[in-house]
């Protein structure tokens, strides 16, 4: 069973990783970034109250990262990787959605919404299944759902 745990230096090496290849990168709509840009993202993230990030691990294994970001008053956005492949279609998206749900419910925000790459099929399926309905189609679609 999936859980999630604080993201924390081992996370961030292993999403260096995850999210410079280039399936993963692309899928997740990644920009390019830095070692640099990255460990100044972390070292911020103390200071930062619109940003809510977990890791997420099977069995104590490092696999994905998730969370919310742009945070406000009324809404905040969906992100998640998982950056191990081989957990891939085993239903560990669903529980990080279901988590960041419950997040949201607990900050009493009345949407999420997430952006995702037209070509993630599989992403787009779950997020439908979720109860995510798409707002703005595209190349990179917008989905959003109530809380």
């Amino acid at each position: 069973m999936p859980s999630l745990v604080e993201f924390d230096l081992l996370f961030l090496d292993k999403s260096w990783e995850w999210l410079n290849d280039p399936q993963i990168k692309g899928l997740t709509l990644t920009p390019d970034f830095t070692k640099q840009n990255q460990l100044s993202f972390y070292q911020g993230l103390s200071k930062t109250k619109d940003y809510w990030i977990k890791g997420i691990t099977e069995d104590n294994v490092p696999i994905g990262a998730m969370g919310l970001k742009n945070i406000n008053a009324l809404t905040g956005e969906y992100w998640g990787y998982i950056g191990e492949k081989q957990y891939w279609g085993k239903g560990i998206g669903e529980y990080m959605i279901q988590q960041a749900i419950l997040r949201a419910k607990e900050l009493m925000l009345l949407q999420i919404y997430l952006m995702v790459s037209e070509q993630n099929s599989r992403a787009k399926k779950l997020y439908s299944r979720m109860g995510f309905k798409l707002s703005v189609p595209g190349s990179v679609e917008k989905y959003y759902l109530k809380v």
